[in-house]
């Protein structure tokens, strides 16, 4: 009878420590949901190796590496305003075969 109630108090510890755990992680992804996104960009900047920044990148990648506010992804339009706050700058090549454009942004520090 004593195993059984060892067995049962050890489901239980391990069932609040996973719950414990799930609170944790949606603490911290409501942590960073608040972040503005200016920071978030920053912190993701961060983790990019600075060749592939000079390179120029890409606002679609950028914004599957985001959340957003609304939706999945972060919106353009906020995207483009906290890269420029960072000091980044568009630009277009228009040397693609496509006949269209590719734009990059890129850092002007």
């Amino acid at each position: 009878m004593s195993a059984y109630i060892a067995e049962l108090n050890a489901a239980v510890a391990r069932e609040q420590a996973r719950r414990d755990e799930e609170a944790q992680v949606a603490k911290q992804a409501a942590a960073e949901f608040l972040t503005p996104l200016e920071n978030r960009l920053e912190k993701l900047l961060e983790k990019i190796p600075i060749e592939d920044q000079r390179s120029g990148l890409s606002l679609s990648s950028l914004r599957i590496m985001l959340r957003g506010r609304q939706g999945k992804h972060a919106q353009c339009g906020e995207l483009g305003d906290a890269l420029r706050k960072l000091g980044f700058e568009r630009r277009r090549d228009w040397s693609g075969n496509s006949g269209g454009f590719h734009t990059r942004w890129y850092s002007t520090r």
